[in-house]
């Protein structure tokens, strides 16, 4: 290893002031040679580091600081992994780097990119709200877990959909989210079940935000919401007509008729409470919510979804009628029923007078014990 003479350093208090640049970048250049002779051993990588820190300590000019971000930047770039890694764990807390070695850590691949994101005191809020639009997944999740961010890179984060990134603000001791926050997080943390357990045990959690998250996650979640926030049957009662509000449809389709699991859920909580009536199934199609009908109506008539979809849509509405008659539901209601499930399934083709008139006559024809025979045996699930 060249030997750095006694001339050309000082005692400055702890520190020690360079005359001269050029021994530094000796010395980084053969502590370089060391590691790649040694195959990157401990001693090796600890002198190669211990060089860079003596460089970034000296004393430079802005010129030299420039230069010596340049040699770093280029040493980083080929070094090893895990050299890389904890080059970057040892310039991220400093004070004192140059922009240009900053950004390139910040903004470079997530190993070296993620002690800087989250310790470094040079980045302003206005720095991390670019490298959060100028990155990806990796990097919002770094920036989630770094102390004392702003509620505007908190908002940033959340508007970003990522599950992760969103746990890691949930879990982020040194910030408080506000409830602005916690119900856009709350749209998040529904999607995910280690996200959604999190969230309800966050400090600050109001119980009507718990409370709108209830019916779209699990029942152990659910379990959890009951029990830290005593829930009592009138609180589920509302959750429970607040969550059918956002189950809107503009018009199916063969691929999207399926109801969504909280649909199914919803509808499954409402035949247990007796409230699938044909009033219900009325206005839910006026409001459009063209799968949740769907839902309500496979409780109604244990009938699958497949079959309910065909019968929104095949002319003449005989399979509807069929159903409505076994289920008692009114010939106004059917009506109703049949015009309605057509214009969301068939919003092109409108239903005809002759083909209402059809229907209904069909709906007159039936009588209730024929119409459960045939709902049981000649419609299969």
């Amino acid at each position: 290893m060249a030997y750095i003479s006694d001339k050309h350093l000082r005692n400055v208090g702890n520190a020690r002031e360079y005359d001269s640049f050029d021994p530094l970048l000796v010395q980084l250049h053969d502590s370089v040679v060391h590691y790649k002779s040694d195959n990157g051993d401990r001693a090796a990588s600890t002198m190669l580091i211990n060089s860079v820190a003596e460089m970034l300590d000296a004393k430079l000019t802005e010129s030299e600081k420039i230069l010596a971000s340049d040699v770093l930047i280029g040493l980083i770039k080929q070094a090893e992994s895990d050299i890389r890694v904890s080059l970057s764990q040892k310039l991220a807390p400093r004070d004192d780097l140059h922009h240009s070695l900053l950004n390139y850590l910040a903004y470079g691949t997530i190993d070296i990119a993620e002690p800087v994101l989250q310790y470094s005191p040079l980045l302003t809020d206005t720095d991390i709200l670019y490298i959060v639009e100028s990155t990806g997944k990796d990097h919002w999740r770094a920036v989630a877990k770094r102390e004392c961010i702003s509620e505007k890179i908190s908002e940033t984060l959340i508007n970003k959909g990522d599950a992760q990134a969103v746990h890691n603000l949930l879990l982020n001791d040194s910030i408080l989210l506000e409830d602005n926050l916690l119900k856009m997080a709350g749209v998040i943390a529904v999607q995910d079940e280690d996200v959604a357990s999190d969230y309800i045990s966050y400090k600050s959690l109001p119980k009507n935000l718990a409370m709108d998250v209830y019916w779209q996650v699990s029942l152990e979640i659910r379990k959890k919401i009951a029990a830290e926030f005593k829930i009592t049957n009138g609180d589920i009662d509302n959750a429970l007509e607040d969550s059918i509000q956002d189950f809107s449809d503009t018009i199916l389709s063969s691929d999207n008729m399926t109801p969504s699991n909280l649909m199914i859920d919803v509808a499954r909580q409402y035949q247990k409470l007796g409230r699938i009536k044909e009033g219900l199934l009325v206005d839910c199609l006026r409001r459009r919510q063209g799968r949740f009908f769907i839902a309500l109506f496979a409780q109604q008539t244990d009938l699958s979804f497949d079959v309910i979809w065909g019968m929104m849509q095949q002319i003449g509405g005989q399979a509807l009628a069929v159903a409505c008659r076994a289920k008692n539901i009114s010939k106004e209601n059917f009506v109703s029923l049949f015009l309605l499930t057509r214009t969301i399934a068939r919003s092109s083709q409108a239903v005809t007078a002759e083909e209402l008139k059809m229907a209904m006559r069909y709906y007159d024809g039936l009588t209730y014990k024929t119409a459960q025979e045939i709902l049981k045996d000649s419609i299969v699930k």
